[in-house]
């Protein structure tokens, strides 16, 4: 049944399974769009722009399935992420109502069906994308301007929306638990006609919830509609499209590391604590985004394909604000009152032509495209400082300026014209995969500073640039399903940014190379993977050492480290995810002193484990239990290295059951508790860039889920 979990192993019936449980069969049949059986992706359309086995794709990527999403209860992208090695989360901490991810010690850009999402440095209007819309999450590893253009070193994360299906499914769920969540979700879907020729889909959630922390909501309502014609089987037209509308009160906030994690005679504030102002905070994000994927064969060799989509981003915010300690107190907390109102919005077009043939023994598929991207954003930022508060005995109700009475602070307009023309062939010789990537960008910025007493300077800094990126990969297929690969490949990103003298910034540049190899035992659903990788960036922005509200582009960075990733079935009953990382990423080169030092708010050792076992047979058929573990080494909390967030291990669990193997006709109805950080364990997920702005973990979140599937 589409939309439901569709493993044979999974079939909704009462006669036993045979006693012997047998390896799960090779997936058939996937598309690197499309829904994935469990855990273990086959395909992927991110690393290539091509539909390629994971196999023959020589670059790291993971891939978080739908089944992994659901299983594990995640209800945030951050949540889905949080077992893939090399991705580091929560900069902003466990209420985050912006994503924000490093990969590999870089921050890392995110895609939706292959295309940018609206984001800048000096915007706050970033959407934020629902997981129960995607059918999947791909990390892709490493420096990748070669196909996309703007993108920095360690890699981005691309998002996979659910699309029309040919087979019709129905799914409704209800999730309630901590902090009084109520949740409500469907999945709707599949042909219009009894041709076929006609397909649709409408995925929805609307959620009213508290947070771990005091007057922070986590409220939103989402709608994603999608169609699809295929006038012949040739030719296919999907629209896509999604709106979602997040208004809470209460902000996400900083908790000051004094009273986190460093010794204090009053101890640590709790995970409810709240320091801003419960009667004036709140948040507003509105998006909207339509687009279409079109793809047309015009015969076995040849086919064209194009993306498009337009998107808008709204996002208003007022709330108080950490600004570190009080000098000579061990509990009030100096607080800013903020106010953001914010814009953007984007355009990306990214059109494909692939030609598939032969020259000799050689065998070619080639890819040709051009991509468009233009992007605008407005922000009025404007904060004032106000009286603190004392952490551990917080009384709220002070004097708050109003927005009218503060002068900007930041007054922006930015622009970004970008056109990228890139070419790819990838050539198989016998069992070996030669990937050529060359791409050639021209970039257009444009910054327009208008608040006369603010940052930046006020005027209008612009620049041209052209940069030149690529990559070249190399892997070799073994019979037993083995896949050794090398790669090298360029990054650069361009910079709507000005220095203290007035001068736009050039483009940040990087390269890197790495070493891995893939494994996926013949006939099996489990892919093990190892990589080694050595990445630099060049150009990076610091604190000019004048004045810290600037920039100045003299720094270098350097991280290099081992990810060792296992995804699928070591038997029947039996699913894992498990994944280990060691990254070492420093500053090489820095204006104020920082070279040698650890980039902040990555951890240098991180190690997930997640299974799943789920009985077919005997008197707990139907019955799932899942347990996961995941570790966080130590990482450091600034710029100077000067404190370490200490580590942290943090343990998750699952309970499902489906009804169909009490009474069959109950086929459909399952059931499913998920508890996150099962202990309760207290942690500082990062500071952001020092002890004033540090975020708490997560606190122990349990969640019930019913839900009804049928066709």
């Amino acid at each position: 049944m589409a939309g439901q979990r569709a493993r044979p192993r999974r079939a909704a019936r009462v006669a036993p399974a045979p006693a012997r449980a047998q390896p799960v069969p090779a997936q058939v049949g996937e598309r690197g769009t499309g829904p994935v059986v469990g855990y273990s992706a086959r395909q992927s359309v991110t690393a290539t722009k091509t539909d390629t086995p994971l196999l023959e794709t020589p670059q790291s990527i993971s891939v978080v399935t739908k089944d992994q999403i659901k299983d594990q209860g995640a209800q945030t992208v951050q949540d889905a992420l949080q077992y893939t090695p090399g991705v580091s989360i929560q900069g902003y901490g466990a209420n985050a109502f912006f994503d924000g991810f490093k990969v590999r010690g870089f921050d890392a850009p995110q895609y939706l069906d292959g295309l940018r999402l609206p984001k800048d440095g000096l915007s706050f209007g970033m959407p934020k994308i629902e997981p129960y819309g995607l059918e999947r999450l791909e990390v892709l590893k490493g420096p990748s301007s070669g196909l996309y253009g703007q993108t920095d070193p360690g890699g981005f994360i691309n998002m996979i929306s659910k699309r029309p299906t040919a087979t019709p499914h129905f799914e409704a769920e209800g999730t309630f638990g901590s902090f009084n969540r109520i949740q409500g979700a469907f999945d709707f879907g599949g042909p219009i006609d009894k041709n076929g020729e006609f397909l649709y889909r409408v995925v929805g959630l609307a959620r009213q919830s508290d947070t771990q922390t005091d007057f922070v909501q986590d409220n939103k309502v989402f709608i994603a509609p999608s169609f699809t014609w295929r006038p012949t089987t040739d030719t296919s037209f999907t629209i896509l499209s999604h709106y979602q509308k997040i208004d809470n009160k209460g902000y996400q906030q900083y908790v000051p590391g004094q009273v986190s994690f460093l010794p204090n005679p009053n101890g640590r504030v709790p995970y409810s604590r709240y320091i801003g102002e419960p009667s004036l905070d709140g948040y507003k994000l509105e998006q909207a985004a339509i687009g279409y994927a079109f793809e047309h064969r015009f015969d076995n060799n040849l086919q064209f394909r194009q993306n498009v989509r337009y998107m808008e981003v709204t996002n208003d915010l007022q709330s108080a604000r950490s600004e570190g300690m009080v000098p000579l107190s061990n509990s009030l907390v100096n607080r800013t009152y903020n106010y953001v109102s914010s814009k953007a919005q984007n355009f990306t077009a990214d059109n494909q032509l692939q030609a598939d043939f032969r020259t000799g023994a050689l065998t070619h598929k080639v890819l040709v495209g051009l991509d468009y991207l233009k992007q605008t954003g407005s922000s009025d930022y404007r904060f004032s400082p106000i009286a603190p508060i004392n952490a551990y005995n917080p009384v709220y109700w002070t004097a708050v300026p109003p927005a009218s009475s503060l002068s900007p602070f930041m007054l922006l307009n930015n622009k970004i014209d970008q056109v990228g023309l890139y070419a790819q062939d990838q050539i198989k010789l016998d069992r070996w995969t030669l990937s050529l990537t060359g791409r050639q960008d021209w970039v257009n910025t444009r910054l327009d500073a208008l608040a006369p007493f603010g940052f930046p300077a006020a005027g209008t800094y612009s620049r041209s640039d052209a940069a030149t990126t690529g990559r070249v990969g190399l892997n070799y297929l073994f019979d037993v399903g083995l896949s050794p690969y090398a790669n090298y490949s360029t990054s650069f990103v361009p910079n709507a940014n000005a220095s203290r003298n007035g001068q736009a910034f050039k483009p940040t540049t990087g390269e890197g190379w790495e070493v891995g190899a893939k494994f996926q035992p013949v006939g099996t659903n489990l892919m093990l993977t190892a990589a080694y990788f050595d990445i630099k960036q060049n150009d990076v922005l610091t604190s000019d050492p004048v004045n810290f509200l600037y920039s100045v582009q003299t720094d270098a960075v350097r991280s290099r480290g081992v990810e060792l990733e296992a995804r699928g079935n070591i038997t029947r009953e039996l699913e894992i995810i498990a994944g280990y990382s060691h990254t070492d990423a420093k500053i090489t080169a820095s204006a104020v002193g920082a070279q040698g030092k650890y980039v902040n708010g990555v951890p240098i050792d991180q190690a997930s484990l997640w299974a799943k076992y789920t009985w077919f047979d005997g008197p707990l058929a139907g019955l799932g239990l899942g347990a996961g573990v995941r570790y966080a080494g130590e990482s450091y909390g600034d710029l100077y290295n000067t404190f370490v967030l200490p580590d942290y291990t943090l343990f998750d669990a699952s309970v499902s059951y489906d009804f169909a193997y009490v009474r069959p006709d109950l086929k459909g109805w399952t059931a499913q508790v998920t508890a996150k950080n099962l202990t309760n364990r207290y942690y500082v997920a990062s500071c952001l860039t020092g002890l004033a702005y540090c975020g708490l973990g997560t606190a122990r979140t349990i969640l019930g889920t019913l839900r009804y599937s049928w066709n």
